[in-house]
C-alpha cells in the first residue's frame, strides 16, 4: 500500500573498507636521508652565517672597542691611574686583536644556534624540522633582552662594549682601594722573563753537559767492567754511552727554559725584575748538585 506524499527512507550504506597504507619497497627511510642533508645543510650555513657575520661586525666595530676600552677605563673608579694608563696603551691592539676572533665566535655561535633551534622544549630531536639555518639569519638582523636601551648586543664585539660599560659605571665600595699595578710592570716581567730564562736554559745546558760526561764516562767504564754481560750487550752499551753528551744537555737547557721563563713573567710583574733572577739562581744551584751527584753515583 503507498501513502502519497511520504517518501520512504533508504536503508543506511555500509562504509567501504579502508584501504591499506603501503609502503614502496626502497622509500621507508626516505625521510630521514632527507633529514641528515637538511642537518648538514644547516650546520654549514650557521657556521658560515655566524663566521661572516662576525668578521664584518668586529671590523666595522674595531673603532669603537678601541674608543670604549679607554673611555671606560678612564671613568672606572675601581682601576688605578697605572692600569688605566696601560689598558689606554693597549685598547688599540686589543681592538685589533678582536677581528682576527669575530669569525671563530661567530662560528661557534652560528652552530649552537642550529643545535637549539633543532630541538623541542623537551630535549626530544623530532624526526624532520624547519630550515633552522633561516631562522638563525633572522637572529642577525633582531636583537632583545632587558638591557638600559632595551636591546641586548648579539655580537662579541658588543657584549664586550657592555662589559666595558659596566666597568665604567662600577663605583668603590666604603673603604674600598682601586686596583692598581706599578707601572713599569710590564717592562719588569719582560726583564724578569727573559732573564730567568737566559739564566735557567744555559745553566741546564752546562750542567747536563756535565752530568752527560759523567754518565757517558760511567756507562762506558760499566760496559768493560760489569759481569756476566754478553758481548753484544758490552758493544751496544758502550756506543750509546756518547748519546748522553747530546741528549742531557739539550733536555735539561730545554726544561730549564721553558719552566722558567713564564714564571720569572709573572714574578717580574709582581716584585720587579731582581726577584725572578734571584729564585731563578737558587733553582739552577739546587739542580746542579742534584744532577751532578746523581750522575756521579750512577
Amino acid at each position: 500500500m503507498r501513502v502519497s506524499g511520504f517518501k520512504q527512507t533508504p536503508p543506511p550504506q555500509a562504509p567501504p573498507p579502508k584501504k591499506e597504507l603501503e609502503v614502496k619497497p626502497g622509500l621507508d627511510n626516505i625521510a630521514d636521508r632527507y633529514n641528515t642533508s637538511r642537518t648538514v645543510g644547516n650546520y654549514t650555513s650557521g657556521l658560515l652565517l655566524g663566521a661572516a657575520k662576525e668578521s664584518v661586525t668586529t671590523t666595522l666595530q674595531a673603532p669603537r672597542l678601541a674608543w670604549e676600552i679607554t673611555e671606560n677605563l678612564w671613568q672606572a673608579e675601581t682601576i688605578g691611574p697605572n692600569l688605566k694608563i696601560l689598558g689606554t696603551l693597549a685598547a688599540v691592539p686589543a681592538a685589533l686583536l678582536s677581528i682576527p676572533c669575530g669569525p671563530f665566535y661567530g662560528a661557534y655561535q652560528g652552530v649552537s644556534a642550529v643545535a637549539d633551534a633543532r630541538h623541542n622544549l623537551d630535549g626530544v630531536r623530532p624526526p624532520l624540522k624547519k630550515d633552522t639555518a633561516t631562522d638563525y639569519a633572522r637572529t642577525m638582523t633582531t636583537q632583545s633582552g632587558s638591557s638600559p636601551e632595551g636591546k641586548e648586543p648579539t655580537t662579541m664585539t658588543g657584549k664586550w662594549i657592555q662589559n666595558l660599560e659596566e666597568l665604567g659605571d662600577r663605583k668603590l665600595e666604603a673603604g674600598e682601594k682601586p686596583k692598581d699595578v706599578p707601572l713599569l710592570s710590564p717592562a719588569f716581567s719582560l726583564a724578569g722573563g727573559v732573564a730567568s730564562g737566559a739564566i735557567s736554559g744555559v745553566a741546564g745546558f752546562v750542567i747536563g753537559l756535565v752530568a752527560g760526561t759523567l754518565t757517558c764516562g760511567k756507562e762506558m767504564l760499566h760496559s768493560v767492567t760489569d759481569k756476566d754481560k754478553s758481548f753484544g750487550a758490552r758493544v751496544g752499551q758502550f756506543v750509546a754511552a756518547p748519546l748522553n753528551v747530546v741528549a742531557m744537555p739539550l733536555a735539561l737547557g730545554w726544561n730549564g727554559l721553558k719552566e722558567a721563563t713564564p714564571r720569572g713573567f709573572v714574578d717580574g710583574w709582581k716584585h720587579g725584575p731582581v726577584k725572578p733572577v734571584v729564585d731563578t739562581g737558587k733553582a739552577v744551584a739546587g739542580l746542579a748538585v742534584s744532577v751532578v751527584k746523581e750522575a756521579w753515583e750512577r
